[in-house]
Order: C-alpha cells, then structure tokens, then sequence
C-alpha cells in the first residue's frame, strides 16, 4: 500500500483511499469524545437510514452532532415513557 499526500480541500473525500479530509476546528467549537458502536452487519444499512430520517424529523440532520443531539432526544424520552420500563427484558428473554 503506497502512502500519498491529501491535497484536498476540506470536506473533500480523497478518490484514492476514502478519506475524508476533516474541517479545520474553529475557535468556537467546543472539545469533543469520539464516541462507537457496534451494530450488526446485516443492519448497519437500515440502522444508518432510521437514524437519518429520525435526525431528519427532529430537524437536527446535518447539524454539527446531529447523532449526539439525536441520541440525548431519544434517551430523554425513554425516560420519560414509563411504558417502556423494562421493555428490553422481555425482548432478551426471547
């Protein structure tokens, strides 16, 4: 595998590797944690499409951390509904 240099503009996605040449940090954007999942294979498609039209809905898509104001909306509201209450062990028990 041959090293090559990005000469790219920001935001641009390198033809050769996929790398997506990152943004410069501005002074005003605040200090950030990556943070990963890990998602079934066979679902990553669907998964991916579900967050997207979720982050759409909410109006919150293409914003910077639209996946951690999405998943903090959607945290906020399990608590909130207490019907959901141990729902996820009925599905394990499954």
């Amino acid at each position: 595998m041959s090293e090559h240099v990005h000469s790219l503009e920001p935001g641009s996605t390198c033809d050769g590797c996929g790398r997506r040449v990152p943004y410069p940090k501005r002074e005003s954007s605040p200090d950030t944690k990556v943070v990963a999942k890990r998602v079934p294979l066979d679902e990553a498609p669907d998964h991916e499409a579900v967050a997207i039209a979720a982050a759409e809905h909410l109006g919150v898509y293409g914003r910077p951390h639209w996946r951690y104001q999405l998943d903090t909306f959607a945290y906020a509201r399990v608590l909130q509904d207490a019907s959901l209450k141990d729902a996820g062990k009925a599905e394990r028990a499954a």
